[in-house]
């Protein structure tokens, strides 16, 4: 009986990563955002999601298609002008090692102005964001196209922090 118990109880532990795509039509106009909004986004554009609410009760981590770990977190969330969270973030994060330098991070923001470099040393962990404020109403297409940058953003920071071996032979 209480193995049935348990059986029974485990679904409702269950995440739920499906999403309601018809949210992130783009011709929608959001002023802001909860997490079937952030849920939508990143089913639309062909992610899957992996979880939700570890970043606060609105925030995804999802993975596209290439194996790219990301995660969306809203912002400015209940406040007294709109229900839901007046922005969010797109963030990639990467693991740091001994090679990670504040030079390299600057080089990265400098590079890439369009999403922010930082690093935690204290939690080893290098992160690259794209903010997306929401004052006055923004179309989904438009969350996607900052979704779509941050993503194609991240791996190139990378790539100045890490920069790739030169296979050439010089």
């Amino acid at each position: 009986m209480t193995a049935l118990a348990a059986a029974v109880s485990l679904p409702a532990l269950a995440e739920d990563f499906t999403a309601d795509t018809s949210l992130a039509d783009n011709d929608r106009v959001v002023r802001s955002v909860n997490l079937e909004d952030l849920k939508a986004l990143a089913v639309a554009e062909g992610h899957t999601i992996t979880e939700t609410g570890s970043y606060g009760e609105t925030s995804v981590r999802a993975t596209t298609p290439d194996g790219l770990i990301f995660h969306l977190i809203g912002t400015a969330c209940d406040t007294d002008y709109a229900d839901g969270c007046l922005g969010f973030m797109v963030q990639v994060r990467y693991d740091d090692d001994d090679s990670v330098t504040t030079d390299k991070i600057n080089e990265a923001n400098l590079t890439y102005a369009a999403v922010s470099t930082w690093w935690d040393e204290e939690g080893a962990t290098i992160g690259v964001t794209r903010y997306v404020i929401l004052d006055g109403g923004q179309r989904m297409e438009n969350l996607k196209i900052n979704l779509e940058n941050a993503l194609a953003l991240g791996p190139l920071v990378a790539d100045v922090i890490w920069p790739p071996a030169d296979d050439s032979g010089n």
